[in-house]
């Protein structure tokens, strides 16, 4: 008797000492701090909301078993199985969520389920025993109960249903008990030969004092009153956590495989064990079935099938076939880090753990693999070279950036973790609502058949983090873009300037001041039409500001640009892109002084209308313009009749059959059909079909045996690449223009290659479906020097092509109803001419002209016929692919630009492709990353202070 009293004493003393420590410690010394700034910053996005709701899961744990624990404390044992087989397995499995579980996949969702089920089970077995019997059925305080108080949930599904529910959920806490229990037992062993080392090292390491200066800092934030309990708190509630956790193995396992048997009886003298194997074995071969089918990791498959480039067309279309699991699997590599908590072949924690204890190597690496085996769920079977390749893989076949191609998955990975963000934009931001675009005000002064047209913009954060706003955005290829302003408030004297800069120089300064979080904006032209305006930083949202009240709670941006007048009146720019920035029903927005409403889909699809219309009815005038005393450009109005289709020309074209290419597949038939009936006849017409890597591209010199509905679109294939299998193909021939057939492509894609191919021919390319968001400078230079230019359909290019050859060799552009021509008379030979050049404010139009002829010119030394492209930039102040528009805000900045224009690349601007850095999570199970035993006393101590600390910071950092 007097042992079953001892027994009755250790049992109450574990449950009460262990959960009074714990919530003493939550309760009085963490939450009253914690609390507030924990649920902002959940809601702010600071935190991800699944860590919060984790981390309240792990709180409520033992509150709710200390709460069950009061009804029971006149059963010890009952405590005992409610403390190890409910509320330690229950808890620890929250921990491991939240510090080493992140994205779970479904074999991993299959394990943490049947855990969570199986514990449910248990409590219910604790509570009401037996479910089959009413009789049987118990309430808290172990005495007889009427069928009224049987739980409602039971009563509803009726007797013998709960009974064959019990049945297989016990069923399965046999397979539970033996792996977590055979699981426990690896670390139990190690976890009890250095707790009491550890714990005296830890003391000794705690009188070195070193933790002093991390809780000084937490001080500032408590009272030294409750830091004084919660210290000696602490090493008390991790000393008899260690203890406790060296016999839970044991005691989980038996108590699972106890109260299995235990249904498992009941259950068969009631309903005979005949029907009681037959459920058993079911529920567990179902079990073990789904088990073995979510075992197969898709990436194994994925990376098989794409290791080598299909050969044929019919290799291709059956890959295509089978993209949905290929995407899966690619995307479960890329995402391994976020996914598995380690590969296969980098967890050696369990083998350095056991080889320290002097174990034979053979012997260790044995138990590690017996590891490996009972944690296959949680690991990745590949290694972290995946990752590169399954991206790389992933953009050839998919034909666009993973980042972007599968965007909610790599963001739901991200937010799985603490990884934060870049702070630039980038494709985990696309169409992202961070930065509200709070008031919108379009201002046109009309000057003719030409337009001075200003769009205003004010921007407030949503978020309690710096954002930067980025636009893709395209103009009228003849244009100009004549400003680009920041300011912190409306007013106009207050703005801070913009600087033209060589457009190398200027985007190497721009990503470094974002780096150092410092206010830039940059206004660069990446296509004939296209351009990228990006600001930074939108100030954080007012409530996240901490305590500067008096800094800038919104931004405020002013671009200007000249247009020419079009048939439907003044073009806006037509948005491409967007990241971070949103707008709805609540902007405010004036359009030519109206104010402008739009409701539904409409306001947050709709950025700007495409034109307004003008007020003034002027008709296009003839002009001539001398820049620089010796530069002249003219422009002449075209009417329809002026416009003419290509005759007796030889003409390439080149198709892309890149996979983008088939969402296409109705416009490629219409172009080639129109290609036969209008031009084949007139013209000699050769087709080149580009194909990407295992299949060789191909000449079609007979336009009309070409069926464009066979083509099979795979892969991805670049311009530049496009262009280098034409210059093979063609050997000696020649062609009066080039044409390539594309679609919007992706622009992420492209890379910093210089294109050795030489066009003596001018390029045009024609966007299918719209235009890309931008090209890369070299394709870009392949564009801009063969006098080429793009389009969106094959017709208005022909056009365009013909219309300029008979426009006179001194015609340099035909867009946008003008002839645009360019003569260069010496000064000494210079003679009056009527001009208007007391309209200074159509140069800068004119300019755009000059420099767009200037580009084709044949020069030995490209820098400096850079140089002067830019001084002409300089001087009219425009933006032009060789010149861009960065606007700082200090002396530092200046003279870092300043430094970065004297350098030899002030000219080479990197592809801006939007992929993000992705932190790559602590590998736990590797032993590299696994703290010594005398730290993580100090670690579990410090953590969640560290936490509150943490947040506090991150609120000062911002602002």
């Amino acid at each position: 008797m007097k042992i079953k009293q001892v027994f009755n004493g250790i049992f109450q003393a574990i449950f009460w000492v262990w959960n009074l420590t714990f919530l003493s410690i939550v309760y009085l010394g963490i939450l009253p701090f914690l609390a507030g700034p924990l649920i902002t910053a959940t809601i702010a996005g600071v935190i991800p909301l699944e860590f919060s709701l984790t981390l309240a899961a792990t709180i409520a744990v033992p509150t709710a078993c200390t709460v069950i624990g009061t009804r029971l404390r006149k059963q010890p044992l009952q405590l005992m199985r409610l403390f190890y087989g409910v509320e330690a397995p229950l808890f620890l499995l929250c921990l491991i969520r939240l510090f080493l579980l992140r994205e779970l996949t479904p074999a991993s969702s299959q394990i943490i389920a049947t855990i969570v089920l199986c514990i449910a089970a248990f409590l219910v077995e604790i509570l009401y025993g037996y479910l089959g019997r009413i009789e049987n059925v118990q309430n808290i305080s172990d005495s007889q109960t009427s069928p009224s108080k049987q739980p409602l949930v039971f009563r509803a599904i009726g007797q013998k249903a709960s009974a064959w529910l019990q049945l297989g959920c016990h069923s399965l806490m046999l397979i539970v008990g033996i792996w977590a229990a055979t699981l426990l037992m690896y670390y139990a062993l190690p976890v009890g030969t250095v707790t009491v080392a550890g714990f005296f090292s830890a003391v000794v390491e705690f009188f070195k004092f070193t933790w002093v200066s991390s809780f000084l800092e937490m001080f500032k934030y408590g009272s030294w009153a409750s830091a004084l309990i919660w210290i000696p708190l602490s090493f008390i509630l991790f000393g008899l956590s260690c203890s406790l956790f060296v016999v839970m193995p044991s005691l989980y396992g038996f108590l699972y495989i106890h109260s299995g048997r235990k249904i498992w009886r009941s259950f068969a003298a009631q309903y005979g064990k005949n029907q009681a194997l037959a459920g058993s074995l079911g529920v567990i071969a179902a079990w073990l079935a789904i088990f073995a089918a979510l075992q197969q990791q898709p990436q194994i498959a994925a990376l098989k099938m794409l290791a080598t480039p299909p050969a044929n067309d019919s290799s291709r279309q059956t890959l295509l076939a089978k993209s949905n699991a290929i995407r899966s699997g690619l995307v479960n590599a890329y995402l391994s880090d976020y996914r598995y908590l380690s590969t296969a072949g980098e967890n050696n924690h369990i083998y350095a753990m056991y080889k320290s204890f002097d174990l034979p190597e053979s012997a260790a690496k044995a138990v590690q693999n017996s590891y490996n085996f009972l944690m296959s769920p949680f690991l990745y079977q590949g290694s972290r070279s995946d990752v590169k390749k399954a991206e790389k893989l992933y953009g050839e076949f998919f034909d666009t950036e993973i980042q972007k191609g599968d965007r909610e998955a790599v963001q739901h990975a991200v937010q799985s973790t603490s990884n934060r963000e870049e702070a630039k934009a980038g494709l985990l931001n696309v169409n992202q609502e961070k930065v509200w675009l709070k008031s919108q005000e379009v201002t046109v002064k009309e000057k003719g058949d030409w337009a001075d047209v200003q769009l205003y913009e004010v921007y407030e954060n949503q978020t309690a983090n710096l954002q930067e706003v980025f636009y893709y955005f395209s103009l009228p290829e003849s244009a100009a873009v004549t400003g680009v302003w920041l300011g912190d408030t409306g007013d106009w004297n207050k703005r801070f300037v913009f600087t033209v800069s060589p457009r190398g120089a200027a985007q190497q300064v721009y990503n470094q001041q974002i780096v150092e979080r410092v206010d830039p904006a940059l206004l660069e032209q990446i296509g004939p039409k296209q351009y990228r305006l990006r600001a930074f930083p939108i100030p954080v949202k007012g409530e996240f500001s901490g305590t500067q009240t008096d800094g800038p709670k919104e931004m405020h941006l002013w671009l200007t640009y000249k247009v020419m007048r079009q048939p439907q009146g003044w073009a806006m720019p037509v948005l491409a892109e967007k990241r971070n920035i949103f707008w709805n029903g609540d902007t405010r927005r004036t359009i030519a002084g109206k104010e402008v409403k739009y409701s539904g889909k409409e306001a947050k699809d709709t950025w700007l209308p495409p034109f307004v219309t003008a007020v003034s009815q002027q008709q296009p005038i003839p002009r001539i313009t001398t820049l620089l005393d010796e530069n002249t450009i003219s422009a002449k109005p075209l009417v329809d009749a002026n416009y003419s289709l290509p005759q007796g020309k030889k003409f390439a074209v080149i198709l892309d059959t890149s996979r983008s290419m088939a969402a296409e597949t109705k416009a490629v038939k219409e172009t080639f059909e129109w290609l036969k009936s209008n031009t084949a006849a007139k013209n000699s017409v050769d087709l080149y079909v580009a194909s990407a890597a295992g299949m060789p591209p191909k000449l079609v010199e007979d336009l009309g045996s070409f069926d464009a509905g066979k083509v099979t679109f795979y892969g991805t294939i670049q311009l530049k690449d496009m262009l280098q299998q034409f210059g093979k193909l063609r050997g000696d021939k020649i062609y009066d223009t080039v044409f390539a057939v594309s679609d919007r492509r992706s622009y992420e894609l492209s890379d910093d290659r210089k294109t050795s191919v030489s066009m003596p021919s001018p390029l045009w390319i024609v966007h299918l479906g719209g235009l890309p968001p931008g090209y890369d400078d070299a394709t870009l230079k392949v564009i801009q020097d063969s006098g080429g230019g793009v389009s969106t359909d094959i017709k208005e290019a022909m056009q365009r092509v013909a219309t300029t050859a008979a426009s006179g060799k001194s015609a340099v552009n035909v867009v946008d109803g003008y002839v645009w021509s360019y003569a260069k008379t010496p000064k000494a030979k210079a003679v009056p001419r009527i001009t208007d050049d007391r309209n200074e404010g159509f140069k800068p139009i004119a300019a755009r002209q000059l420099i767009a002829a200037l580009s084709k010119q044949k020069t030995a030394n490209q820098l400096t016929q850079l140089d002067a492209m830019h001084s002409l930039a300089k001087t009219f102040k425009v933006v032009t692919p060789y010149s861009s528009m960065i606007v700082l805000v200090n002396d530092a900045q200046r003279e870092q630009l300043k430094a970065a224009e004297g350098k030899k690349d002030r000219f080479e601007r990197e592809v801006e492709s939007g992929k993000e850095e992705l932190t790559k999570p602590n590998n736990p199970l590797n032993v590299s990353g696994v703290p010594e035993p005398e730290e993580w006393l100090l670690l579990i101590v410090g953590a969640i202070g560290l936490l509150g600390i943490f947040l506090r910071q991150r609120r000062a950092k911002i602002v």
